[in-house]
This record gives structure tokens, sequence and C-alpha cells, in this order.
């Protein structure tokens, strides 16, 4: 039989919601994983694989909304409609503004393709608790009423202070069948 292609995970999210930070805290165990951060936000123009070891590849997608590319739509479309090997999206959101129109969008996106989707908060230092506990009932309230694909559990995160990170991890390798399940004794 012919080797299975192996998983993908994709990341989309708006331009400037640290996307590249989380994946290179994500990896930071993982130096075999060279992840580019440029320094002008909203500078991944073109889509990235990672390969993760042998297990999985990372899917970085350019960002959307006020720096995106044109052709943003029609590439992250292509690539969704194609994907046979894409286990997971996740739709990274920043945590100190909550869902914008354009991660609206992302959404209706996912949605009409039916991909199953996990919502990430980033930026969780940043925020004050109450308005990150708002933007959290904010989001799970939206999730609940106005989606079907997207996972119930929302993952906060702060590439800088690592919180939340580990969690994400372990469920990326959880959806790639990389996470050694734990038998109950």
């Amino acid at each position: 039989p012919s080797l299975p292609l192996p998983l993908q995970v994709c990341f989309i999210g708006r331009s400037n919601v640290g996307k590249s930070s989380l994946i290179r805290a994500l990896f930071s165990l993982a130096p075999e994983v060279e992840v580019r951060v440029s320094k002008t936000p909203g500078h991944t123009k073109k889509m990235n694989f990672f390969k993760v070891g042998k297990y999985f590849t990372l899917v970085d997608m350019p960002g959307y909304g006020y720096r995106a590319p044109q052709d943003f739509v029609e590439m992250v479309e292509a690539y969704l409609q194609e994907r046979h090997n894409l286990k997971r999206t996740f739709l990274l959101v920043d945590g100190v503004v909550g869902l914008q129109k354009t991660d609206h969008i992302a959404v209706e996106m996912l949605e009409e393709f039916g991909i199953p989707y996990v919502m990430v908060l980033t930026k969780i230092d940043r925020a004050s608790r109450g308005l990150l506990l708002k933007n959290v009932l904010e989001i799970q309230e939206f999730v609940k009423e106005s989606t079907q694909g997207c996972f119930p559990q929302l993952f906060l995160v702060s590439s800088v202070e690592f919180s939340g990170v580990h969690l994400l991890r372990c469920f990326v390798a959880h959806v790639t069948g990389n996470l050694p399940t734990v038998e109950a004794s």
C-alpha cells in the first residue's frame, strides 16, 4: 500500500493576530522545526508548510484582513477544498479585540466547506481579565449559537508567557494521532 500523506493542521487568522509567534512557541521544543517570524506583521504572503518530524505538517496561511494579499480567499479556498489530509484548522482570534468582521468571514468559509476548526484566543497576556472574560463569553456564545463545525472548547494562549501553549500542543498532537492514549488503569 502507498504511504498515507502526512496529516496537516492549518493555522489561519488576521494579519497581526500573532500566528507566527504562536507557531514558534508551539514548536519551541522541536528545534528541527524552523519558523521564521517577520518583523512586520501581516508579512506571510504565501502559505508556509512546516514539517513536524515525520508526523504531520503545519500549514501557516497568510493573514487576512487589513494587509491580506488580494488572492487570499482564492488561495485558501483552493487549499481547503482539496485538503484530503487536513485534520483540523485553528482559527486564531486576538484575545484583546475579540471576533472581528474578518474573523466572521473566515468562520463562514470554514462552515461552508464543512471543515472542523478550533478557535484559539491569542495575546491573552495583553488583555485585562475582565476584557478577556467578556471576549471569551461572547465567542463561546457565538460558537454555540452560530457554528456547526467549531470545537466547543476555546484555547487561550500567550506566546509571550507560554500560558496555554502546552495544552494546545497536546491537542494538536491528539488530533494528528501523535498523543499516546493514556490507558485508564
